[in-house]
């Protein structure tokens, strides 16, 4: 049975202006098309074509992945695209959680105290002699979603050439202006053997601080550190970089992630 765009378009729930961009798109395209009046026909065969393509955008997908899902025949990558797509929306929900609890303390301390936000004031900054780092880096402009790529193409060399570690994630960050999308940023992994590191990250004085919760909020310990930094007289002498304490990969929600912050000085009081 042959529908019209319009009835086609209603019983599917999807506007007329999107079936004719799906076609475009050749996500979907018309059964038959009158070559005199240019009214487009469906059949009602391509009504489930219709609802998967719903349910995948409900669930997240964009429209040039749909089209590949729809042209995808292996079941073995469909499943992988749909875990995938799962462990990014757990991952959302997590996020939003958390994002919850934070703006119900901010509520909770806004009725105590009168202050909306209390930046700088929970952070303990110390002065530190950093020990030496062995580090086996990759420095790229890169976006602070591509850690995950680059960690990975560490970690594959570690275990191609069975380089020992010594468990501690880092990020440099060398532009003097951060944009995250689109930064000059070395991550590396501490190593065991000076011999084996592409890296080293000198002994030498540093500013530093623990951030507790998500990445999220790192921007409030990086400006309170500054503000100690320029009250206590200190000069930063090389970039600053973070250490990965305690992170996702130890299985703990974001609230008790812990980052600690480095800053290279000299001077001071």
């Amino acid at each position: 049975m042959l529908m019209t765009i319009g009835q086609f378009s209603k019983i599917g729930a999807v506007s007329i202006k999107t079936l004719r961009y799906y076609d475009k798109l050749d996500i979907i395209k018309p059964i038959r098309v009158d070559k005199w009046t240019g009214y487009r026909y469906y059949n009602e065969n391509q009504l489930d074509r219709l609802l998967i393509i719903n349910r995948l955008k409900r669930y997240g997908f964009s429209l040039i992945e749909i089209k590949e899902f729809l042209n995808t025949e292996s079941k073995e990558v469909l499943l992988s695209k749909l875990k995938e797509q799962y462990t990014k929306i757990t991952a959302d929900i997590a996020l939003k959680d958390m994002l919850a609890k934070e703006l119900k303390g901010i509520i909770g301390n806004f009725e105590r105290t009168g202050e909306i936000m209390n930046f700088n004031k929970n952070y303990i900054i110390t002065t530190v002699t950093g020990k030496e780092l062995h580090i086996l880096s990759t420095r790229q402009n890169m976006s602070v979603e591509d850690f995950g790529k680059y960690y990975g193409i560490l970690f594959s060399k570690i275990a191609r050439e069975n380089i020992k570690t010594t468990g501690q994630a880092l990020a440099i960050y060398h532009d003097k202006e951060f944009d995250e999308k689109n930064s000059d940023i070395e991550v590396g992994i501490t190593v065991e053997d000076r011999e084996k590191a592409t890296k080293i990250i000198e002994s030498d004085l540093c500013v530093t601080t623990t951030h507790k919760g998500a990445y999220g909020n790192l921007p409030e310990a990086y400006a309170a550190v500054l503000k100690w930094i320029n009250e206590k007289g200190y000069r930063i002498i090389a970039p600053p970089y973070e250490i990965y304490r305690i992170s996702h990969v130890n299985n703990v929600p974001a609230e008790d992630w812990e980052t600690d912050i480095y800053f290279p000085v000299e001077g001071g009081e």
